[in-house]
């Protein structure tokens, strides 16, 4: 009985509520000086449960000639009706959240005055905001991103999107990709390796969205750079582990454009999905 009533109390119910529940799981035609017997609470309470389990649609009030009974409806019409409270609830507090964060989102960023700006952020160890710290740059960039990605790329859905919105909008996007190890893309959160020629295919679809890409057999460090103003650096060493690592984002325009040089002179070294595929065949 322990057991049944801790379950009860995490689907939402009190004690005391946990308690009549089970009674009236328990038994037939029930009064409420019986149900609070049964239940060891007191009787007011039992009543005043009662009638919010009848107004719930949990139980049914019976009258009788002497006393009014209660009795529980079908278990699974209110397992059904149980299911429908916690998922109205669940969406309810979901919305809320979003439209609590979207209110606060704004109060935050306004809170950055000038002379309260950094130039470096450091994101250390395993950090899951990470992809969404690269989508609020893109976010606020509108003209041009530089990306140099080794071994690893994280493909999802809304990076798609965002990413074809920014070229939409006129903004360049120009990636390097790394040919010369395996390479891997993580999918709804799990990390795939792919052969040479999957890969080739997937970044010959990216140019469908009006990417530029080419290939290059080493990249030194993974990069992204916006607007020529802000540089992402993800470190690379391949003695800590992926989770582990630390990220840099660099807000500064002389180090930005030194890394776009750095970048032009890669790019002018690479190849075209196209010509890498043709060089593969011959």
């Amino acid at each position: 009985m322990e057991e049944i009533i801790k379950y009860l109390e995490n689907l939402g119910f009190r004690v005391y509520e946990s308690k009549v529940f089970l009674t009236l799981f328990e038994g037939h035609m029930l009064s409420g000086s019986d149900v609070a017997k049964k239940a060891d609470i007191p009787r007011s309470s039992a009543y005043d449960i009662l009638k919010q389990f009848v107004k719930k649609g949990i139980c049914n009030e019976i009258e009788t000639s002497s006393v009014v009974k209660y009795e529980l409806i079908d278990p699974e019409i209110v397992k059904d009706k149980l299911e429908k409270d916690i998922n109205d609830s669940f969406k309810f507090r979901m919305t809320n959240l979003k439209s609590s964060f979207d209110k606060l989102q704004p109060i935050f960023q306004s809170r950055e005055l000038e002379g309260q700006k950094v130039d470096v952020e450091l994101l250390k160890g395993f950090n899951k905001h990470r992809f969404a710290k690269q989508l609020e740059l893109l976010k606020a960039s509108s003209d041009e991103l530089l990306i140099m990605t080794k071994l690893e790329a994280h493909i999802s859905a809304e990076a798609d999107k965002n990413t074809v919105e920014f070229i939409k909008n006129g903004g360049k996007v120009r990636s390097l990709y790394e040919v010369g190890s395996k390479f891997k893309i993580n999918k709804d959160g799990e990390w795939k390796e792919l052969s040479t020629d999957e890969m080739l295919d997937m970044l010959i679809s990216f140019t469908d969205n009006g990417e530029d890409i080419r290939l290059i057999d080493k990249v030194n460090q993974n990069m992204a750079i916006y607007d020529r103003k802000t540089v992402y650096l993800s470190l690379v060493d391949p003695t800590i582990s992926r989770y582990n690592r630390s990220d840099v984002i660099i807000k500064n325009e002389n180090y930005a454009n030194t890394m776009a040089e750095y970048f032009e002179l890669q790019w002018t070294n690479a190849l075209t999905p196209e010509e890498f595929k043709n060089r593969r065949e011959k």
